[in-house]
């Protein structure tokens, strides 16, 4: 009998999440819905298969999301994201934290480049800007690279956070030593933007047109082999 990692299991919870609130349907029926897809009658069912924790030491967190649900997270939800978009915005506690997930730098950035294909895979490209993607983009992938130490970085969001973390507390760099680099002058140039300049992965937000959103994924796949 197929055995599911940790990781999987966690990750399977998190989609179940998403799926809740992009489609306004029960936490349960969504478990249950991913327990059908991955061929089990329910999540009940599912759960007896999972690992135990030690066997998923050095799994990595990545990103599934089937077309229709991506679609739906795309849309607008005023109900919900009441509040104004921008950098200054209170934390977003529709969005789960996920940046303890990550088990690498190179997890980080595999898991932003899973997100933008499966993103520009759809035929029409739109992000409200009150929809979970829009949201999800600014706090789970990177944005720029940050100088902890004049040969150390870190890969941050948006908000200038850890990758995947969300809060408006002060964070102390240093200690986030999974999503550190050290990248030479010459090698950060080559991913980042020509626009803003030095260890910035975009100008233009890639939420707001495929261009953009394509540019960015070419960013993210240099900065990916620069890691390798």
């Amino acid at each position: 009998m197929h055995k599911f990692t940790y990781t999987q299991i966690k990750r399977f919870k998190l989609e179940a999440k998403t799926r809740s609130r992009a489609s306004e349907i029960g936490h349960i029926k969504a478990l249950d819905c991913i327990a059908h897809e991955q061929g089990f009658g329910n999540w009940s069912l599912l759960m007896k298969t999972a690992a135990p924790d030690t066997d998923d030491s050095v799994a990595s967190f990545k990103f599934i999301r089937t077309n229709d649900d991506m679609r739906s997270a795309m849309r607008n939800r005023l109900e919900i994201f009441d509040r104004v978009p921008g950098r200054y915005a209170p934390p977003n506690m529709d969005v789960a934290s996920i940046w303890n997930e990550f088990s690498s730098v190179t997890n980080v950035v595999d898991f932003a480049i899973d997100y933008m294909a499966a993103i520009l895979k759809l035929p029409r490209f739109h992000v409200g800007l009150r929809s979970l993607v829009y949201w999800e983009m600014r706090l789970w992938l990177p944005y720029s690279i940050e100088f902890v130490t004049p040969t150390k970085q870190i890969l941050v969001n948006r908000h200038y956070k850890p990758v995947g973390m969300d809060t408006r507390e002060h964070i102390v760099y240093e200690k986030f030593e999974s999503f550190h680099t050290n990248l030479s002058s010459d090698q950060i140039k080559t991913f980042s933007d020509d626009d803003y300049g030095q260890g910035y992965l975009y100008g233009p937000s890639p939420w707001s047109s495929r261009k953009h959103a394509e540019l960015y994924l070419n960013h993210l796949k240099t900065l990916r082999l620069v890691l390798h």
